[in-house]
């Protein structure tokens, strides 16, 4: 860990995932309970559920036969995207693609799931060209699609489910254009099964529970696509309907190597969070992404007012879920994100605020935000490693590496090889997910352009090298991404910076 990171106040140096991972003595292992889950990498775990080894291929698809291939790509989906990007409830979806009964599962969910699962699972041989018809990803995702049409038109649990999780598959190869048409037409057929308003009775606690789940996830995911590409929210304001009570969320249980029995994550306590933290995101999106004019007083207060939430929403969260506790890689993006937005809140009110540039609180709290940030993603990088399919740590590694690469510009020269080797795990990082995705070569490449000449040799052990015609004609037919990088502030015109456009611009340049 850098010296500039290891300060007083940054409590995440004194967390058990920085004090099992370091070198220096280890932690009484008798004090800590699971102690595993900070010593060993997250993805030498398994999901492991008494429903998923009894799962037949051939009651869903028709492209593998295989049993014991469906059940690992199910289990890398629940392992990988689903804690973090969740879409349904996971226990009513394997009771029923057990049973083969449909009402909390389907063909078309199931192939969307498998699609999004095929990146996540390194025997999938080229899973990151999602153009390769060769591709079990391709497979999946184009029978997807064609069940798709057959029932789109019909509003179903299900239907909306799917195009959560097709959303963020789309995402993963860089079409979120694509991805947030099938969040419009979800939060259409949402609209349209009332599912966001609260019902004036409960006759069945398990259909309650799989529709407000379903709604929470719908909203938090739209909220977060919504910011990430600077755009007004699909929805006005959180779900009417209340979250589940604590014991519905279908925990998820993990067996590692060496421990002699299955351990949960406590789940819940997660969803709550997320939907909770996602709220204020929407509310952000809605605040700087819906064409009002504002008086500069009135946007300062409203970024005063989120940062309060925000650190209410963080003083608040449950023991497992705080600093000193987390570890599983989707606690640690949740702590990421907030920092990330802290950033971005308070480097928006140097620029609109003269006051605030002048501030030195202000300029404590997000130099404190930035080397939180930082030492997260170095522990991540330190218990994880950054091999294994994340498709949300590429926004946060792409925001802190430009980030780092802006500020080589400025900073002591004692600190140049520090902040340098901030850059090198990030290229290392887009490196290691470009395997998985092909959003992480898009990201890698545009800042691989940006970096200095004296930043190159950074590349020497990652470089994915330059692209041929055939790789640069791909970029340009197969990309449709509106998400703005190398931006650290809230800009409303942020268009310039998103990547459709960086990738329109490297083409008339011709570099």
């Amino acid at each position: 860990m850098p010296k500039f990171l290891m300060r007083d106040g940054n409590r995440y140096c004194d967390s058990w995932i920085y004090k099992f991972s370091s070198d220096g003595p280890q932690p009484d292992e008798t004090i800590v309970k699971d102690s595993v889950i900070y010593q060993v990498p997250y993805h030498a775990a398994e999901v492991t559920d008494p429903h998923l080894d009894a799962i037949k291929a051939k009651k869903w698809t028709t492209i593998i036969d295989d049993d014991k291939l469906l059940r690992k790509l199910i289990q890398m989906y629940f392992l990988k995207e689903y804690p973090f990007l969740p879409a349904f409830q996971k226990d009513y979806f394997l009771q029923d693609m057990l049973s083969g009964r449909k009402q909390y599962c389907s063909h078309l969910l199931v192939h969307a799931v498998l699609a999004s699962a095929c990146h996540g699972y390194s025997g999938v041989a080229n899973r990151a060209e999602f153009w390769n018809p060769q591709t079990l990803g391709y497979q999946f995702l184009g029978e997807a699609r064609r069940l798709w049409e057959f029932e789109a038109a019909k509003p179903r649990l299900t239907t909306i489910q799917a195009a959560i999780v097709l959303s963020v598959v789309y995402d993963a190869n860089g079409g979120d254009e694509i991805g947030r048409q099938y969040l419009a037409q979800a939060v259409a057929a949402a609209h349209s099964m009332h599912l966001f308003s609260q019902p004036t009775q409960v006759d069945d606690k398990v259909e309650y529970n799989a529709r407000a789940i379903t709604a929470w996830s719908l909203f938090g995911l739209q909220a977060v696509h919504s910011f990430a590409v600077f755009k007004a929210p699909l929805l006005s304001m959180p779900p009417s309907i209340a979250l589940p009570e604590i014991n519905n969320y279908g925990d998820i249980w993990l067996r590692y190597p060496s421990s002699k029995r299955p351990i949960a994550v406590n789940y819940s306590h997660t969803f709550i969070a997320l939907a909770e933290f996602r709220a204020i995101i929407n509310d952000m999106a809605a605040m700087f992404f819906i064409k009002v004019e504002r008086p500069v007083n009135v946007t300062v207060n409203s970024i005063q007012g989120f940062c309060v939430r925000l650190d209410s929403w963080y003083r608040n969260l449950p023991p497992d879920l705080m600093a000193k506790e987390i570890c599983f890689p989707w606690q640690l993006k949740l702590h990421m994100h907030y920092y990330n937005l802290i950033i971005f809140l308070l480097e928006t009110l140097n620029i609109i605020s003269t006051q605030a540039l002048y501030d030195v609180s202000v300029e404590r709290a997000l130099n404190e935000a930035k080397v939180r940030l930082e030492t997260i993603l170095r522990l991540y990088y330190l218990r994880h490693g950054y091999e294994s399919y994340d498709l949300f740590l590429l926004s946060l590694l792409s925001f802190l590496g430009f980030m780092q690469m802006k500020a080589m510009n400025s900073i002591d020269p004692g600190e140049l090889e520090s902040r340098r080797s901030t850059v090198a795990l990030v290229v290392k990082g887009l490196h290691d997910q470009s395997r998985n995705c092909y959003l992480a070569e898009i990201v890698f490449r545009i800042m691989k352009r940006n970096m200095g000449a004296d930043s190159y040799y950074l590349l020497k052990d990652v470089d994915i090298g330059d692209e041929d015609e055939e790789a640069a004609i791909r970029m340009s037919e197969q990309v449709h991404s509106s998400w703005p990088i190398d931006i650290h502030f809230i800009d409303e015109n942020a268009d310039k910076q998103r990547i459709e456009n960086l990738i329109k611009k490297i083409n008339r340049l011709g570099v």
